[in-house]
């Protein structure tokens, strides 16, 4: 309600912007529901080629860095607003990755 677009289904996520829900069935603690912001995938790659090269102070990376680090805590903070417990997954291979309860 928000006005993110919305995808579900992670295996489909490769060409989709924006918000990236799916539900994980494990019965452990892997399992749940998530979220994740995903960026153009030309501005990820545009991020990936200056790390490659070292330039982590190039705007590119730093755009690439702001975006993803203001999403994420946008999202958790929306998601909280209309009554979902949203934090970190705790995810080593996906930092900003949001376990949703609730």
């Amino acid at each position: 309600m928000a006005g993110f677009t919305v995808h579900q289904g992670v295996n489909q996520a490769s060409a989709t912007v924006g918000a990236l829900v799916w539900v994980d069935p494990a019965d452990d603690s892997r399992g749940g529901v998530f979220v994740q912001w995903l960026i153009n995938p030309s501005l990820s790659r545009a991020a990936v080629e200056s790390a490659q090269k070292g330039e982590i102070q190039s705007s590119t990376f730093r755009h690439f860095s702001f975006v993803t680090e203001h999403m994420y805590a946008t999202l958790i903070a929306i998601l909280g607003s209309a009554g979902f417990q949203a934090d970190a997954a705790d995810d080593d291979m996906s930092p900003y990755l949001i376990r949703v309860e609730g």
